[in-house]
């Protein structure tokens, strides 16, 4: 069920809820006949416990709560009906009810408390170790080029010969070139100008190509030609996380499951778009705790135990454009990662 959908829901049973509840006590307070008012605080109950999942925990205790006070005057309710006084007994049950749900809600509070802390510590972890990257190769080549290039000419310059001249100037125009090159592509990993200048496919298509040349794997790009165009489509925003996602992906394949092949795929509906990285390299070891492999939903703790924090960081991006990552491996057969992206409205092709 989608957020929107799903905090409608939780409104109307929450307001549902509620109107039960405040008919209830008014046939409590008004002294009306008892069935009656057992009906309407069962009734009264029921929205309010089918509502607390829907919400945060916070407001989870809440509806709890509320569903505790309604089901406590259904039990006064049926036991002046019985007339039975041993049925008292039965207000400790709404009670327990209450206080097994803080105590979960508590510990699943400690729980993403903790899993937020990782998030942020991994994002910061991520931002480090590319700034590492970026210094190191600014450093190992860029300045050592440039300061390359300062020596032959100054080289040239002392020897003062024509042709050495000529040399010198050749050799500084081809280490020049070379970081060029290299400032191009550290430019690009920044932020791509493709995917400003003409859109979410051009750029996967450009970063698959780079991806191949650089590290001499096959990476083919599938793109559904009734979908070749997603610029009306999707906002800029989510363009940019879908095409940092597909990085990450590519980048984790080649790092981590030595591939020989990679497959980007991209297709779309009316209601959302299907982005799908599947490379035929060795996997992800089968975990010892589940037994719903192959299928590892990225909801999971954040995949530093798997393959460092690219996973959480993909599944942060995800979150962002509300869309759903989901990760697929067999050992041995390779790893396919799908995130389904929503289509805002009016954006139907």
């Amino acid at each position: 069920m989608s957020r929107p959908r799903r905090t409608r829901w939780s409104l109307a049973l929450q307001a549902a809820g509620t109107c039960l509840l405040a008919a209830a006590v008014a046939l409590e307070v008004t002294d009306q006949p008892l069935p009656s008012e057992l009906a309407l605080s069962l009734a009264a109950a029921a929205p309010y416990l089918v509502a607390a999942p829907l919400y945060t925990a916070g407001r989870r205790t809440w509806m709890v709560v509320a569903g505790a006070i309604a089901l406590m005057l259904a039990v006064a309710s049926l036991v002046r009906i019985t007339e039975q006084p041993l049925l008292n007994a039965l207000h400790v049950l709404p009670l327990l009810l209450v206080a097994y749900t803080a105590s979960t809600i508590r510990s699943a509070t400690h729980r993403d408390r903790s899993l937020r802390r990782e998030r942020v510590r991994a994002r910061h972890d991520g931002a480090e170790r590319e700034r590492r990257r970026w210094a190191r190769e600014l450093h190992d080549d860029t300045l050592q080029e440039l300061g390359a290039v300062q020596v032959v000419l100054s080289s040239a310059a002392a020897d003062g010969r024509p042709e050495s001249m000529h040399s010198a100037i050749e050799q500084a125009r081809a280490l020049v070139g070379n970081q060029i090159t290299s400032l191009r592509h550290l430019i690009t990993d920044l932020r791509p100008l493709v995917l400003d200048e003409l859109g979410l496919c051009a750029a996967l298509e450009a970063l698959c190509r780079r991806t191949s040349e650089t590290f001499g794997i096959r990476v083919d790009l599938r793109i559904d030609p009734r979908n070749a165009d997603f610029s009306d489509r999707l906002t800029s925003e989510a363009q940019a996380h879908v095409y940092r996602i597909v990085q990450e992906a590519l980048t984790n394949a080649v790092k981590h499951a030595q591939p020989t092949r990679i497959t980007v795929g991209m297709e779309a509906d009316r209601h959302a778009m299907t982005v799908t990285v599947a490379d035929d390299g060795h996997g992800m070891p089968r975990p010892p705790d589940t037994r719903r492999w192959p299928v590892l939903r990225v909801a999971m703790p954040p995949a530093s135990t798997v393959r460092g924090v690219g996973l959480s960081a993909m599944h942060e991006r995800a979150d962002l454009i509300d869309a759903q990552l989901t990760l697929r491996s067999v050992p041995g057969k390779g790893t396919t990662i799908i995130l389904r992206v929503p289509l805002a409205p009016g954006r139907e092709g």
